[in-house]
């Protein structure tokens, strides 16, 4: 098994519990981190230590940025996934790592158009696919919702995407949360979206192209429950260690200065008030949030740098 963005969220778990199953598993990565082969995709050919044959490729290689200009987003996720064809073989079965969000606002990634997507990450993602099914079918596509820790720790590779949200908080940068307070929350733990790889992984390719959406769907938590309970556990947290308590955040509908905030490319995913077609339901993540919290509070470095210099929540000096 070959799994590209080795060093990623995805990546990283996934080489971990791919070996544990026994695979032959490489990885490979832009930089050559967490012990993978240096390859800048779509930059530079394949280098020899990756040209032999391979039953599984986990294309797992992206760059989660929702603010990058449409040539540069497409440059990250879209040329890497191109550059996969000379390792491809009749013999090798593609897994396709995308996001259960590329299908935009219309709800298809056929698409063209940047405005029928939440932003260029979306759009990337979706010309992605739609390479992928072109080029590379029979393929199997995963679509996780929003990825977080594991579920035995909490640990993630990156602290990325949704993990944007402390900091700014605890930076006093925001006061309130822009969104629908009954906007459904898809979190989906890294290590279900591993073995969701892996099982399909064990499997024969499908006969065209087979799409797994992973997460909670109708079962995701709204926004009022994620606030109430991320606010829980970090005061725990914090009154473990006689700091001073998170403000109660409430929950405001999205007004123009929020369009310009630091937040302001999450703002589309906290105003969907339709649940996501899920087609592979994981267990629930609310009983998590506690683990997935403690882990970044004590895991964060710029967190940490800031309870060591007690700052509060308001950004105020203790």
């Amino acid at each position: 098994m070959l799994v590209t963005g080795a060093s990623g969220v995805v990546g990283a778990e996934l080489m971990e519990r791919a070996r544990r199953r026994g695979w032959d598993a490489v990885g490979c990565s832009a930089g050559g981190g967490n012990a993978s082969v240096a390859w800048p995709m779509g930059d530079t050919a394949p280098p020899p230590a990756l040209r032999r044959p391979w039953s599984v490729i986990v294309h797992a290689a992206a760059r989660p940025r929702f603010d990058l200009p449409p040539e540069t987003a497409r440059r990250a996720n879209v040329r890497p996934l191109t550059a996969l064809a000379p390792l491809m073989s009749s013999q090798t079965h593609l897994i396709h790592i995308s996001t259960a969000y590329a299908t935009g606002w219309t709800g298809s990634i056929e698409s063209t158009d940047l405005a029928d997507y939440r932003n260029t990450y979306e759009y990337s993602k979706a010309e992605a696919e739609r390479v992928a099914r072109s080029r590379y079918a029979p393929l199997t596509i995963v679509r996780p919702s929003i990825v977080v820790g594991r579920r035995s720790d909490g640990a993630v590779a990156r602290l990325s995407g949704p993990y944007i949200l402390p900091r700014v908080f605890a930076a006093g940068l925001v006061t309130d949360i822009a969104g629908d307070a009954s906007a459904f929350i898809d979190l989906v733990p890294v290590c279900d979206v591993a073995e969701c790889v892996l099982d399909i992984a064990g499997t024969p390719p499908p006969p065209d192209v087979r799409v797994e959406t992973i997460g909670l769907g109708v079962n995701a938590p709204r926004l009022e429950e994620v606030v109430t309970l991320v606010t829980g556990a970090a005061n725990r947290w914090l009154a473990e260690r006689s700091a001073p308590a998170l403000p109660r955040f409430e929950i405001v509908p999205v007004q123009e200065r929020h369009r310009t905030s630091v937040l302001a490319p999450l703002l589309p995913y906290l105003t969907i008030t339709r649940p996501l077609p899920i087609t592979r339901h994981i267990e629930p993540v609310t009983p998590l949030v506690e683990t997935l919290v403690r882990w970044v509070l004590e895991n964060d470095p710029e967190l940490a740098r800031q309870h060591r210099a007690g700052v509060t929540p308001r950004g105020e000096s203790t």
